[in-house]
């Protein structure tokens, strides 16, 4: 997935939620007052961020990867097999910047607003549940 439309962006905040049922995760960002975009994570299983609060860090780079159910996975996702249980395809969000964020999900949405309009991106029926801006 490519999240490179979201380069230049900022932080807005930051929203992390665990219960014993599935963790969410929802980060918002903005690049003007009317022009925002919120990643949600549903399913989260992994989560790292240098420091806990947003601060409007500026947004070098933002990538979405599949990690798949069975086969191998990326190189530099290694340090992640320990979440590997071949129940089901994850999606690995890295977001990079002055803060650096990465969580590891089952499925991920998009929602983009640039002044009245609004889109909104399910995750489609491939593989790592993950879906790109349109």
């Amino acid at each position: 997935m490519d999240l490179s439309a979201y380069r230049g962006y900022f932080l807005d905040s930051i929203v992390v939620q665990a219960d014993s049922a599935a963790g969410t995760a929802r980060i918002s960002l903005t690049s003007g007052a009317d022009d925002t975009a919120v990643i949600e994570l549903f399913g989260v299983v992994h989560v790292t961020m240098n420091r806990p609060d947003a601060g409007g860090d500026f947004i070098d780079e933002a990538v979405v990867s599949d990690l798949p159910r069975t086969g191998a996975w990326p190189a530099d996702a290694h340090h992640l097999l320990h979440l590997h249980n071949n129940d089901s395809e994850l999606v690995w969000l890295k977001v990079i910047g002055p803060q650096e964020i990465e969580m590891v999900a089952r499925r991920l949405t998009i929602e983009h607003q640039n002044g009245a309009r609004s889109r909104k991106n399910m995750n489609p029926p491939h593989k790592g549940g993950a879906s790109a801006p349109t």
